[in-house]
């Protein structure tokens, strides 16, 4: 991390503050987090000190906690050091090949010969339509500068263009609101980004019968009155914690240099929220009655939709749960929540006419799709816990009362 949203001060400008005070709160990763004081003091406030919305890096100086008699500068006990930033080298001598230079600029996936040409000239060159293969340049090696493009712009023909230049046309972009990149989903997009690219992510599916859980629902539904009900997403979170005990290796974690099987299953649930895409995480899922684990999810998806979970709540998973069969999706690809090993997606139940023993009846089934990561585990390792997952779900009261 090396920086953080500022949401709000706790602490007023000069009253006192206790160790163990709260004094401030930020967004980061995915949660906001109120800010402990270590010391006790006065709280002196910067002029410049940060406001709602700010953003604030790691080191920065943004209050005192002063002692009674001192001033803010003599709580100066030395510079804070500022986060390293890369070393960005300018690079003004920067030459690519005329042949690069066209309607399409993406570049050959292989060097091309040709006389080289300036940043700027190619830039202007396809501003102005001009194919840079007929400008002939009067840099060092024949480089075709700025100037050459210039001169050759006012001497294209005014009628018909002919054959060395190239009409571009003005396409202007569409109208619409622009909504700003919050840090929420700058967040959601690096994780992203960061999962597809450094995971090798393969994806198993499997249509199941879930006419026994969707009794199961409905009779307690039935019985239940006022009581919390347990969604598919908690019966199936149950199921998932059985099947990985069996098969631990889909309940792991990608370390970088070892690859990590906690003897918990702690499983997050990712739930859709105003301002983005959040992953709980319920711990010991193995050890928890179905009853329980409900009211655990209830409380932790109220808490996300709030933004009230704390950082320790969205860490340490070792398996996520993704269901979207609320929403009318039968099947979906779900992402990996690196560095976990695999993720869970849930589409929606139907109930359909199957061929049973020489006869057709109407049976609820639903689809799963398992995504994993093979850097960490094979496909027959991932399609035996997946095997077991379906028939968990299929004859699920075992499972479900453990």
């Amino acid at each position: 991390m090396e920086e953080a949203t500022f949401v709000a001060w706790l602490q007023k400008e000069g009253q006192p503050v206790n160790a163990g005070d709260l004094l401030f709160s930020v967004e980061t990763d995915k949660a906001v987090q109120e800010i402990e004081a270590l010391d006790s003091g006065v709280l002196h406030l910067l002029p410049d000190c940060p406001q709602p919305g700010s953003i604030i890096k790691v080191g920065d100086v943004i209050g005192y906690l002063l002692q009674p008699g001192e001033s803010a500068a003599e709580g100066i006990t030395g510079p804070v050091a500022p986060v390293p930033k890369p070393e960005v080298k300018p690079n003004t001598e920067e030459v690519v090949p005329v042949e690069a230079v066209t309607a399409n600029p993406v570049p050959p996936p292989h060097k091309i010969e040709g006389p080289p040409v300036t940043p700027r000239a190619a830039q202007r060159a396809m501003a102005a339509g001009l194919d840079l293969r007929a400008i002939k340049g009067s840099g060092r090696g024949g480089r075709i500068r700025e100037s050459d493009v210039i001169e050759a712009a006012e001497r294209a023909p005014s009628g018909p263009i002919a054959q060395t230049f190239i009409a571009v046309p003005t396409v202007s972009g569409p109208s619409g609101t622009e909504i700003p990149i919050t840090s929420l989903r700058r967040t959601i997009a690096d994780r992203m980004h960061r999962s597809k690219s450094v995971t090798a992510p393969v994806t198993l599916t499997a249509r199941v019968d879930a006419t026994v859980m969707a009794k199961l629902r409905a009779d307690w539904k039935a019985a239940s009155h006022h009581e919390m009900l347990p969604s598919y997403s908690d019966m199936i979170m149950k199921l998932a914690s059985g099947a990985l005990l069996k098969h631990p290796a889909l309940n792991a974690r990608w370390e970088e240099t070892r690859i990590v099987q906690p003897d918990s299953v702690n499983i997050g649930l990712a739930v859709d929220t105003p301002e983005g895409l959040l992953v709980p995480v319920v711990r010991d899922v193995q050890t928890l009655t179905l009853g329980y684990l409900a009211k655990k999810t209830a409380e932790l998806v109220a808490r996300a939709r709030q933004r009230r979970l704390s950082a320790e709540e969205l860490r340490g998973g070792t398996f996520t749960i993704s269901s979207l069969g609320g929403m009318g999706v039968d099947l979906f690809t779900p992402i990996i929540n690196h560095p976990e090993c695999a993720v869970l997606g849930i589409g929606r139940i139907v109930r359909e006419p199957v061929a049973v023993n020489e006869a057709v009846v109407l049976r609820d089934r639903m689809w799963l799709s398992l995504t994993f990561d093979h850097r960490v585990v094979d496909g027959a390792p991932a399609a035996r816990f997946f095997e077991t997952l379906g028939r968990a779900v299929e004859d699920p009261l075992a499972w479900l009362v453990a």
